[in-house]
Order: structure tokens, then C-alpha cells, then sequence
């Protein structure tokens, strides 16, 4: 009788864990509480499909160097706000270039865009030089993941969760699909998250760094996986 109240017991044990949430559930439930602080009408949320494929160390999965990444981007975006202003400056030196018959008026606009341009080109070389330390800071951390992961030290470090969902846009008329990818830990703490289009987009410009020695080569490299 023993032996049988046990077995029993064991059915009964292995029947509660099997009744546990499977790895899908925990990341749908994950997404969704992050959702609710970004959908206009999270009452209309609905889930489509959640995926979870484990995550090791690498850049790509990585929140520092996504985050270094995305701060150069932005940076890139200035320095090239910078260059068209320093384009349309000249434009205007051009324009307004003093000769023989120059009025005061003439020589006044020609100052003001020189000083337009060479205020955008003192902007466009400071954005530069930071954009080489974001390139080195990414570099720096490149090689630490990678010795990281060579010493077998929190290889696996977590899940990379994609989902896919539904709900209604800002003036709630009509359905808008969207699709997030997350990294959490083991027990699916949310730890970051991007929207899909995002971090696809990061991962082209992470990979060109990854294998880029400069800049230059980066840029390349970029327009490579662009073009």
C-alpha cells in the first residue's frame, strides 16, 4: 500500500509541473506587461504568435552595445543634418559672393552664411570625434563579449523573444500589427525590448562594426547590407 500511495503521489507531482507555464506563456505574459505602458489601446492587445530561441553573448544581444549603437546612429543622423546645412550655407557664400558691384545688403548675407557654414562645420568636426569614441566604446565591447564567451563564462545568458500582435492605433479605428523583440533572463524578467524594424537595423550596423577595422570600412560595410 506504501508503494502505491507513492507512485500516486509521484503521478500527482509530475502532473502538477506538467500543468506549469510552457516557455511561450511566460514570454507572452512578459510581453504583454511591457506592452501595456507602450499600446495606445492595450484593451484591444491581442498576441499572435510569440517565439523564444535561446540567447548567448554576442553584440547583437547584448544591451550595452545596442545602446552604444543606437547613440551613434543618432549621431550619424546629426552629422549629416550638419553636412547639408554646411551644403546649403555654401549655396548661399555662393550666391552672395562679393564682387565690384556688392551692396552692404550683398555683404551681409555673404557673412551670414559663411558663419553658417563654418558654425556647422565646427558641429559637423566635433560630431565626428564622438563618433569615433561610440565606434571604440562598441569595439571595446566587442572584444570583452568575446573573451567573455571564449571562457565558457555565461555563454547562455538569457531568451530572445520575438512576438507578434495586434491592437488598435492611437484614435482606436483601426487594427495595427506590430512586432517586438525582447531579451530577458532565465525566468523571463524582461530586460530589453525594440521594435522588430529597429533591431533589425541595428543588427546590419553591429555586424558591419563587428567586422570593420574604421569608420570608413564601417560605412561600407553598412551600405553593403543596405544595398
Amino acid at each position: 500500500m506504501k508503494t502505491k500511495s507513492l507512485i500516486i503521489t509521484l503521478i500527482a507531482i509530475l502532473g502538477l509541473c506538467s500543468c506549469g507555464k510552457s516557455k511561450e506563456e511566460k514570454a507572452q505574459e512578459m510581453a504583454a506587461n511591457y506592452l501595456k505602458g507602450v499600446l495606445y489601446h492595450f484593451d484591444s492587445y491581442e498576441p499572435l504568435q510569440t517565439k523564444v530561441d535561446s540567447s548567448f553573448v554576442a553584440l547583437s544581444t547584448d544591451k550595452e552595445a545596442i545602446e552604444l549603437t543606437l547613440d551613434m546612429l543618432k549621431l550619424f543622423q546629426s552629422a549629416n543634418e550638419y553636412v547639408e546645412a554646411i551644403e546649403m550655407a555654401e549655396r548661399s557664400m555662393k550666391l552672395w559672393s562679393p564682387n565690384g558691384y556688392s551692396s552692404e545688403y550683398d555683404k551681409g548675407e555673404y557673412r551670414k552664411a559663411k558663419e553658417e557654414r563654418d558654425n556647422n562645420q565646427r558641429l559637423l568636426d566635433k560630431t565626428k570625434d564622438r563618433i569615433q569614441n561610440q565606434f571604440s566604446k562598441i569595439k571595446s565591447r566587442q572584444s570583452y563579449l568575446e573573451a567573455e564567451a571564449l571562457s565558457k563564462i555565461r555563454d547562455f545568458n538569457g531568451w530572445k523573444v520575438y512576438h507578434k500582435f495586434k491592437s488598435l492605433n492611437g484614435a482606436g479605428t483601426l487594427d495595427l500589427f506590430g512586432e517586438y523583440v525582447f531579451f530577458c533572463d532565465e525566468d523571463f524578467n524582461e530586460g530589453s525590448a525594440y521594435p522588430k524594424e529597429d533591431y533589425d537595423a541595428i543588427v546590419k550596423v553591429i555586424t558591419a562594426i563587428s567586422s570593420s577595422d574604421d569608420i570608413a570600412e564601417m560605412i561600407e560595410a553598412v551600405q553593403e547590407e543596405i544595398y
